[in-house]
């Protein structure tokens, strides 16, 4: 007897079509969890630079406003800046490793330092971040602002508008990541956004010091000289007293 080969052709289909079910369920499921992985990831950076601004806000509000100011008044000149530091953190840190390391106490020391070097790197990593992002809400505001919109000046709301820009091109990167060119050119976007974001608020905070000093944040002229209520008072606070003008 001859085979029933039309039984055997759709037993073969029904086989490839098992096999082609098989995998693309099993695709779905891994792309589902890469990107669950990714947003989840991505949503504890957000919190956690959320939580880093806020306390920056609440206990470090002179700092931060002096260091975002920095940004706003000398750009060019924090990221030039802020280039230059990236480019020699790492030899300054293997100098000072191998002098410590001529001593016997100095390699006693070596995990001590490089402790504190990465802790003061990341710190001004962190406060540098929290100040672009507060100095890129602070101009969109005002200049909302300046259009008549109403709108609160308020430093945690400068904060999160701020932290919005960067935050999009990462959710971007998190919802498109799996395609494979798409993704590849939405990582390389957030990635040059977000270096570019952090060489500049690192050379702002080297500038001011740590928000300490503020011959960079425009800060040259002190509030009172801008009011004329103390313009025929005694000197106050590096105002000059100034005499009256004689009536005719």
């Amino acid at each position: 007897m001859r085979p029933d080969r039309s039984g055997i052709s759709r037993f073969r289909i029904a086989g490839l079509v098992t096999l082609l079910l098989t995998l693309s369920t099993s695709t779905a499921s891994a792309a589902s969890l890469t990107l669950g992985q990714r947003g989840s990831g991505l949503l504890g950076v957000l919190l956690m630079l959320g939580l880093v601004g806020f306390g920056v806000v609440t206990f470090a509000h002179s700092s931060l406003t002096i260091v975002s100011d920095t940004v706003s008044h000398s750009l060019g000149r924090s990221f030039a800046v802020g280039l230059l530091a990236e480019i020699m953190v790492l030899p300054t840190f293997a100098v000072i490793i191998a002098g410590m390391a001529l001593t016997v106490v100095g390699i006693l020391l070596i995990p001590f330092v490089v402790a504190v070097g990465l802790l003061l790197v990341l710190a001004a990593l962190g406060l540098g971040l929290v100040a672009v992002a507060h100095a890129m809400g602070e101009t969109w505001s005002r200049r909302r602002m300046a259009l008549g919109i109403l709108i609160s000046p308020n430093s945690y709301r400068y904060l999160g508008l701020g932290l919005l820009g960067p935050g999009i091109a990462w959710v971007l990167w998190a919802l498109f990541g799996g395609i494979p060119v798409a993704g590849m050119l939405v990582l390389a976007g957030a990635t040059v956004v977000t270096w570019l974001l952090v060489t500049l608020g690192l050379g702002a905070t080297i500038l001011s010091r740590a928000g300490i000093r503020g011959e960079f944040a425009g800060h040259l002229i002190p509030p009172e000289a801008l009011t004329d209520e103390y313009l025929w008072a005694t000197p106050q606070l590096g105002v000059p007293a100034v005499k009256r003008p004689t009536k005719k």
